[in-house]
């Protein structure tokens, strides 16, 4: 009887502390909820237009003002989007002087490029205000960006993407920006892009052409000195481009 009673006792601690032990594992290891992003793949991009799209060189898409990341399309997500290749078009514009907007975090957008499709670059934001819609004959990228949070996010100035650039790897695995973010000239940017809870906004990156095969990305510049990167995909630079002493993490 005391051996039975005292291997009772054993087995029942034993059970208690794997219990115990259990729970503290469980709440230490909890993820953070991850925010639920849209599966962008099952949007239809509608495009009009069907000239013939190519490869650019990267002197044809880096300005000295910057690389332009124009939208497309801003607005609800839907099953189909019609693309929308004069900047100016596509609306959510607003005067931030009367409204205040949130400013976006890494944890209020979501970034990424679909290497799945294919569109045209819009229109430059420079041209004539009356030249007809029409659609640049280079090849690119659709680029999603996602507003994830419960609040109207200000995104962009004027008719562009602000802050968004380009980073490739360079031959020593650091990460090197090929453009800067957009300058605009004095008082062409009094309008905001906002993205309203849930909303999208589509640009493009351009595919180019090079004599280096590497990893590039965009990143978003946030306040404090913060990024919001995009995922990685393969491209092409051209190795002059790439200079080991100005790398980012």
């Amino acid at each position: 009887m005391n051996k039975l009673f005292l291997l009772g006792t054993m087995v029942c601690a034993l059970g208690m502390m794997a219990c115990g032990q259990s729970e503290v594992s469980s709440h230490r290891s909890s993820p953070t909820p991850t925010p639920q992003r849209y599966d962008y793949s099952t949007i239809e991009l509608a495009d009009r237009f069907t000239n013939k799209l190519e490869t650019a060189k990267w002197d044809d898409v880096l300005g000295i003002d910057g690389m332009e990341f124009a939208p497309v399309y801003l607005g609800d997500i839907k099953p189909l989007v019609q693309l929308t290749y004069k900047p100016e078009l596509t609306g959510n514009r607003i005067d931030l002087d009367d409204h205040k907007m949130e400013s976006p975090t890494d944890s209020t957008l979501f970034l990424t490029i679909d290497m799945n499709r294919i569109v045209g670059l819009p229109m430059s934001i420079w041209e004539y205000y009356k030249k007809p819609e029409y659609r640049r004959g280079i090849m690119a990228f659709p680029v999603f960006l996602e507003n994830i949070s419960n609040d109207t996010m200000d995104v962009g100035s004027g008719d562009l993407f602000t802050n968004i650039i380009v980073e490739a790897k360079n031959k020593d695995g650091q990460w090197q920006r090929l453009s800067h973010p957009y300058i605009f000239e004095c008082g062409t940017d009094k309008k905001t892009i906002f993205l309203a809870p849930h909303q999208i906004a589509i640009t493009a990156m351009p595919v180019c052409q090079g004599d280096f095969r590497t990893l590039l990305r965009l990143v978003f510049l946030l306040n404090d000195d913060k990024c919001l990167y995009s995922n990685v995909i393969e491209g092409f630079v051209d190795e002059e481009m790439l200079n080991p002493k100005k790398s980012t993490k």
